[in-house]
């Protein structure tokens, strides 16, 4: 994609992934409503050495910090997607910086800077245009274009869909109160339906192999239903137990996939 100059306009910018080794990394560029680029560490293995963590996260804030001058957060995650922390103060477990552009000197902060503590200057589309200059990006506008198209698409197919399940049965029986065949080829079919459930009932007509797993699946869902009554306590540790496997393996998942582009 050809850049341009979009200093006068909104624009978003595609972020940045690399694997390290023992963690990924994502860098998201600063954009007009967020002026802080986010620099997100993710160690997809149990963590055995905060200071490797925090020594990570200077590594990171100094690399970003040399490609695009702009004020960075920089915040480690483990497998769970749960914040590191690097200290005993939850404010101190997330790395701030920029560069002086007098000194050309990173100045950083292991806690939240106040806002006259980070260069305004910094932190604006036009600054933005310059420093991600060559990087891809998106017009606010397109975007909004954009979703606006797939929910008129979505819009479009949610009503089609109405209209088979309600409109097409409907219409059938509007046009059968004045063609009486109409009406006796529906009455036969009822009556069909019919008598197939009750031949299904009584055990003349065999469940097909699709009948009988549905029928099976309901009867572990009662029974397990039945246990987590009897013990919710358990139930909810399962639960949590669940949610977190799950989310290791799409931490994981996720970072040999960037491990995968990166090596492409």
């Amino acid at each position: 994609m050809t850049q341009v100059d979009t200093g006068n306009e909104n624009v978003f910018r595609d972020a940045i992934k690399k694997h390290r080794g023992k963690y990924y990394v994502e860098y998201k560029p600063a954009i007009w409503c967020n002026p802080l680029a986010t620099v997100n560490l993710t160690f997809p293995q149990p963590i055995v050495d905060i200071e490797i963590v925090r020594s990570s996260m200077e590594y990171e804030l100094e690399y970003w910090l040399s490609q695009y001058p702009v004020p960075v957060m920089v915040t480690a995650w483990d497998a769970k997607e749960d914040i590191v922390q690097v200290s005993s103060k939850d404010d101190e477990s997330h790395l701030f910086g920029y560069v002086n552009q007098h000194t050309g000197q990173i100045v950083k902060y292991w806690r939240l800077p106040s806002g006259n503590e980070l260069p305004s200057e910094q932190m604006n589309e036009k600054y933005f245009s310059l420093v991600y200059e060559g990087m891809p990006f998106r017009r606010q506008d397109d975007v909004r274009r954009k979703a606006l198209r797939e929910a008129v698409i979505t819009g479009r197919a949610i009503r089609f869909i109405v209209l088979l399940v309600v409109g097409v049965p409907l219409l059938i029986q509007i046009v059968s109160l004045g063609i009486d065949w109409i009406g006796y080829v529906l009455s036969g079919i009822s009556i069909s339906v019919g008598l197939y459930k009750l031949c299904k009932s009584m055990g003349w007509v065999k469940p097909s192999k699709r009948e009988q797993m549905k029928a099976e699946k309901n009867l572990k869902m009662e029974h397990y239903f039945y246990h987590c009554e009897k013990n919710p306590e358990a139930f909810n540790r399962l639960k949590i137990e669940n949610f977190e496997r799950e989310t290791i393996e799409r931490t994981i998942k996720q970072g040999k996939e960037i491990l995968k582009s990166s090596g492409d």
